[in-house]
């Protein structure tokens, strides 16, 4: 799960190692735990009951009230908003979309969806819809509950190495994992009931590792999605927020944060 090199242009190098001192030293000075959690209780709480494939009304974030449930499967909307029209679909996306493996599609005047939840692999199918069907893509429409963090950071390294630009829908969601991959456009539009969010991130034990392998894991992850951030020209505080957030749990950013911590560029007008 090898990323790309950074360039110290694009902050790596002791910059970099930089960033990820002064992040680990926020992170352990705000308490924040780390979730490790085996990998049966990960399959267990993904296919129990609780998250239904269905589509979930929640409550837009206010300054003093932005967590919410997490919904892996689900496609949360915000009350009174519709669902988003992404580019390619004749119709508008199912939570069942949402719930399997990414999908993309090819809409008109160079925009595109990714659709679905970022698996292992995911990155290497989208290298494959930009150099075959998206190869006209300009603009990647987004609208995930995220998946696996490596796949999301080569996504996004994707999106800017190749100038594109990318959007979260009015009504639209991206949350976990799915920021890094937005992460990545040149410009980062998000519409005005778009539902961007984060949480912890979690390490899956193997074999005879113990706990505090797992930790460390976590850890080493962290780092590297700050590091990633920075070199985007995101303000690390966003994914801060999101390692002081359960799992279970979903850190929404307001309109407001979203460009104050420069994870979107400008407010989509669609």
């Amino acid at each position: 799960m090898a990323d790309q090199s950074i360039s110290p242009g694009e902050g790596g190098g002791i910059e970099g190692a930089i960033i990820r001192t002064i992040f680990l030293l926020l992170l352990s000075a705000s308490g924040s735990i780390l979730a490790l959690d085996f990998r049966e209780e990960i399959s267990r709480a993904w296919d129990e009951g609780g998250e239904q494939v269905t589509r979930v009304v929640i409550q837009p974030p206010s300054r003093t009230d932005q967590e919410r449930p997490y919904f892996p499967k689900a496609m949360p909307v915000i009350s009174g908003a519709e669902s988003p029209r992404m580019p390619g679909l004749a119709e508008k996306p199912t939570p069942e979309m949402i719930a399997n493996r990414m999908s993309f599609y090819l809409g008109s005047n160079g925009d595109a969806s990714a659709i679905g939840r970022i698996e292992p692999g995911s990155a290497a199918d989208f290298e494959k819809f930009l150099d075959h069907d998206g190869r006209s893509a300009k603009t990647i429409w987004l609208l995930s509950p995220g998946g696996s963090v490596p796949d999301a950071i080569s996504m996004g390294r994707s999106v800017r190495k190749r100038r594109l630009d990318t959007m979260v829908a009015n009504g639209g969601y991206c949350a976990s994992s799915c920021p890094l991959a937005f992460a990545g456009g040149v410009q980062r539009l998000a519409g005005k009931h778009a539902l961007i969010g984060v949480h912890q991130v979690s390490a899956i034990a193997k074999g005879t590792e113990s706990w505090g392998d797992g930790i460390s894991a976590a850890q080493q992850i962290s780092a590297r999605c700050v590091e990633y951030l920075v070199s985007m020209g995101v303000d690390p505080e966003s994914w801060i927020k999101g390692m002081q957030t359960p799992k279970e749990r979903l850190y929404i950013f307001r309109s407001e944060e979203l460009q104050a911590l420069k994870i979107t560029t400008g407010l989509a007008k669609t």
